[in-house]
């Protein structure tokens, strides 16, 4: 098919409406231009396009009744017959505009509801097809009001469809190439559910949870879930560890001195191997020299288990059996001696004793706050907690916390007290039990208050954020009571807003409502 513009057509003719109506759409078009100005300028994304497409809209719908309309004629020569098509300019660039701000007011809107009901946005890839659809349908509506009458629909499907095709190719590139590669794996059978897997060859181990065309779940040694795309895994070498057998074979170093002879050596880890009931016996497990260190003579096991989710266990088993064969044949295992250093046994234990009995005092004042309470944390890691921490001691009016500084500790208040100096209001008392400073652990700003010692002074431990962080990490219930804890605090002193906080849907919505009548206002 060709096409081929002809001629340029006279203007149309446009009846003049009621003079007060006419007034009254001029000062709303006013209005609309201040908007869309003030939206390109200050705005960014969908809010910049309803901009965009407001000013398009109404600078066309002016010129239309300004008497500035232009058609043209287009003709489209078959093989049959041939047809055209009147486009009247400004009138189609004005509702071209009115679907552009339509479609990302509604794009922009639906991302806000979900954002109020869900508390997450929208994907880019959901707000793109959104778009698209958003803009078939309004292209559709324009084609049947005005040009339907004009030509015959088929052509147009067809456009559409060569174009719908040529988006979707190019805007699911990606997930089609998951697609694609999920075939693949099922198809080449490279691992079912239930197998024990390992991506890359020393890479991370697990066992297939659930598997889709679009991506595959590992639950790992390590008890995390791993989702992992199949067009990434597709790029990895994957070790199916159950396949074709279980059975894996284990290789493991040790060194033995050189004053033991090779295959005395080699006879007493050998005998170890053949009686571990763990260790196969096909194939047969073997010892073998590799090489002279500096040291020792260096050997290696090599043997087989049956199972990989068990050779950790198996691994433990032989090498601990090895160890006391060697010593009951007084074979010894040396290592390179860089410097010695005398120990006085007495005060090694005093030293011992010592720390212990600080570790222990430190979790008994730990456990005593309700924020490292049981419910939030096990006495392992208050201990692991209590191992790091520091005693601080200040005396009255001294500074615990400056105003404006940039740390990464929280304090723990276990003798005296202190008081939180806050800007235009009455200090809020802190006492024994009580902590202070966790918003260095969950926000990188400065200290929002100065914290100085009370009239007898106070006694703190201090916990660095590296040694609360991984407790935060494993225990999400103690990371939520430590993020209310800091949110009240910030309310309290000013900082945050409560109605800021987020109580229901409905309180969300009205927020929603009242943000959207603010935009509107052209100025």
């Amino acid at each position: 098919m060709k096409s081929l513009v002809l001629k340029q057509i006279a203007g149309e003719s446009i009846s003049t409406p009621n003079p007060f109506l006419i007034g009254v759409l001029w000062i709303f078009a006013i209005y609309l231009v201040v908007l869309g100005l003030r939206l390109v300028v200050k705005s960014r994304g969908d809010a910049r396009s309803i901009g965009i497409g407001l000013l398009l809209a109404v600078f066309c719908w002016a010129g239309i009744n300004v008497g500035w309309e232009n058609s043209i004629s287009i003709f489209f020569h078959e093989s049959d017959k041939s047809n055209s098509v009147t486009v009247p300019l400004l009138r189609t660039f004005m509702e071209l505009g009115f679907v552009l701000a339509c479609c990302s007011f509604a794009v922009m809107a639906l991302s806000d509801l979900c954002i109020v009901i869900y508390g997450s946005d929208l994907v880019r890839l959901q707000k793109a097809l959104l778009r698209f659809g958003f803009w078939v349908v309004g292209l559709s509506i324009i084609y049947q009001i005005h040009f339907a009458s004009q030509y015959s629909i088929k052509a147009v499907v067809i456009g559409i469809g060569g174009a719908l095709v040529f988006i979707l190719g190019l805007g699911l590139q990606r997930t089609l190439t998951n697609l694609f590669s999920g075939f693949d794996l099922q198809a080449d059978k490279v691992f079912a559910k239930g197998d024990m897997i390992q991506i890359g060859a020393k890479g991370v181990e697990g066992v297939v949870w659930d598997t889709s065309l679009r991506s595959t779940r590992i639950h790992t040694l390590d008890g995390q879930m791993l989702i992992i795309s199949n067009g990434e895994l597709l790029t990895k070498e994957v070790f199916n560890l159950d396949q074709p057998t279980r059975a894996l074979r284990v290789r493991r170093n040790i060194g033995i001195s050189y004053a033991t002879p090779p295959m005395r050596a080699k006879d007493v880890m050998l005998q170890v191997l053949k009686e571990d009931s763990d260790v196969l016996d096909q194939p047969e497990p073997s010892v073998h020299v590799l090489s002279y260190g500096d040291s020792s003579i260096n050997y290696e096991l090599r043997f087989w288990v049956a199972d990989r989710r068990m050779m950790d266990q198996n691994i433990d088993s032989v090498l601990t059996r090895v160890w006391y064969a060697l010593n009951e044949s007084t074979i010894e295992i040396p290592f390179p001696i860089r410097s010695v250093r005398m120990v006085d046994m007495k005060s090694e234990a005093e030293h011992s004793l010592a720390e212990h009995d600080r570790v222990a005092k430190f979790e008994r004042h730990l456990a005593a706050c309700p924020l490292f309470a049981e419910q939030y944390m096990s006495k392992s890691e208050r201990n692991e907690l209590a191992r790091d921490a520091h005693l601080l001691r200040l005396e009255v009016g001294e500074l615990a916390v400056r105003f404006g500084e940039k740390s990464d500790h929280m304090y723990l208040i276990i003798a005296g007290d202190v008081r939180v100096m806050l800007k235009d209001k009455e200090p809020i008392e802190l006492h024994v039990s009580q902590a202070f400073g966790e918003m260095a652990l969950l926000l990188d700003q400065p200290r929002s208050a100065d914290v100085v010692a009370g009239p007898n002074g106070v006694t703190l431990l201090r916990l660095a954020k590296v040694s609360v962080l991984p407790v935060l990490n494993r225990r999400p219930e103690f990371a939520k009571q430590i993020r209310q804890v800091s949110t009240k605090r910030r309310i309290a002193s000013g900082i945050e807003d409560e109605t800021h906080l987020v109580v229901s849907r409905r309180d969300r919505l009205l927020g929603l409502m009242s943000n959207a009548g603010r935009s509107l206002k052209p100025w």
